[in-house]
């Protein structure tokens, strides 16, 4: 499905120390899925990172030298028809003692070619074309 896509992308994601005027409770990404096929994370430097499965409470994912984060797409959850859900997560702001940590993190975005057939409604093309309208940036 992604054997020569030109739609994967790493980006490296910057989040800045805390300037102390943040609102309390804040939080640094929004709850969120990725709209492409998987997401593959490095490690980051620092914590932040959450996920939520269904029907639970938020999770801390363990932020250890060597692993990777794993995170199923909303293009997968087409795909399955459900069977693997588009993986819900989110940043949080760092705790106190590591507010004056720069967090950085190098998601690899995987996307699979326009022409694959994601379900009887989409094609990997059309499906992101119509979240990307969703979103207002197309």
């Amino acid at each position: 499905m992604i054997q020569g896509s030109e739609r994967s992308l790493q980006r490296i994601l910057h989040y800045p120390p805390m300037t102390g005027s943040e609102e309390p409770g804040a939080i640094r990404a929004a709850a969120h899925g990725d709209i492409n096929l998987l997401t593959v994370l490095p490690s980051s430097n620092e914590p932040g990172l959450q996920v939520k499965p269904l029907g639970q409470d938020w999770l801390d994912v363990p932020c250890e030298p060597d692993t990777l984060v794993i995170n199923a797409g909303d293009m997968l959850e087409e795909a399955t028809g459900g069977y693997y859900p588009s993986t819900l997560h989110r940043v949080i702001n760092p705790s106190s003692e590591r507010s004056q940590n720069s967090r950085l993190t190098a998601p690899l975005f995987l996307h699979p070619r326009p022409d694959v057939v994601l379900s009887k409604r989409h094609t990997a093309e059309s499906y992101l074309d119509e979240r990307l309208t969703e979103l207002g940036v197309k």
